[in-house]
């Protein structure tokens, strides 16, 4: 388990019957983190987003898609606030055209184009998009320069994994999605499994991700990918074995 200890501080103020006209745009603000204001427009732009990336969103009620958009839009600013204490955030890295190739093709989509006319159809750019995947990249680079000195890694068992690896012709591989959640000082693992658990049978596994994992594969409903066996622990391994396709495992310990 990696504690992280997080240095910024925030100052988080809910407003409610505060509204404000502009150019015929009628915005409630609706909360305020540190000196920035997030209104209703801030809100529905990213609530496009994630329904940009999770068409299944739509299922679910609107107060579920406010309170996953606040999240969402509150986990932005901590992450960009702790990377600008660092470096300007830059929307032409390279790793960004590999996020968007991934994304295009998870979409089932041709090019750029397509991914622009897309996101288009929910009101939402791709620049927009780009600034996004870059704040994303930048905190996972960020989080490994801060405990990479941390990691200890056995060279012999690597070598060991690597090779056999290298022998095995055909490698069995899991189509797995997940939900991260941890508990809080309200609420106990167990209670919140049961929340879990009630979520999943009401809205489905992947607008239950959207509203409980704390991971950042809750924006695409949980989704990790095809994951080859030898890459998991044996933990996972042993409880992939008593699943079926479709199913899901109790809660399991990562640390």
């Amino acid at each position: 388990m990696i504690i992280l200890k997080r240095t910024l501080i925030l100052n988080l103020i809910f407003f409610s019957l505060i509204n404000f006209s502009y150019s015929k745009i009628q915005l409630k603000i609706i909360m305020k983190i540190d000196n920035e204001i997030i209104t209703s427009h801030d809100i529905e732009q990213e609530i496009n987003y994630l329904k940009a990336l999770n068409p299944r969103l739509n299922q679910i009620n609107k107060d579920e898609l406010l309170i996953i958009a606040k999240k969402s839009l509150i986990k932005e600013f901590i992450k960009r606030k702790e990377i600008e204490k660092y470096k300007k955030l830059n929307l032409e890295n390279a790793q960004i055209n590999n996020v968007l190739n991934n994304l295009i093709q998870n979409l089932n989509l041709q090019n750029e184009s397509e991914l622009e006319s897309y996101l288009n159809a929910f009101n939402f750019s791709l620049e927009e998009l780009k600034r996004k995947i870059e704040i994303e990249n930048e905190w996972k680079n960020l989080i490994y320069s801060k405990y990479i000195k941390t990691v200890k890694i056995n060279e012999k068992e690597l070598i060991d994994k690597i090779e056999r690896s290298s022998r095995e012709k055909f490698l069995l591989e899991y189509n797995l999605s997940e939900i991260v959640f941890t508990n809080t000082k309200d609420v106990s693992l167990k209670q919140l499994f049961e929340n879990v658990q009630e979520s999943i049978k009401k809205n489905g596994f992947e607008n239950t991700a959207n509203l409980y994992s704390i991971s950042e594969s809750s924006k695409v409903g949980g989704k990790i990918g095809w994951v080859k066996k030898n890459s998991l622990s044996d933990v996972i391994i042993e409880s992939l074995k008593n699943l079926s396709v479709s199913e899901y495992s109790p809660p399991l310990k990562w640390w």
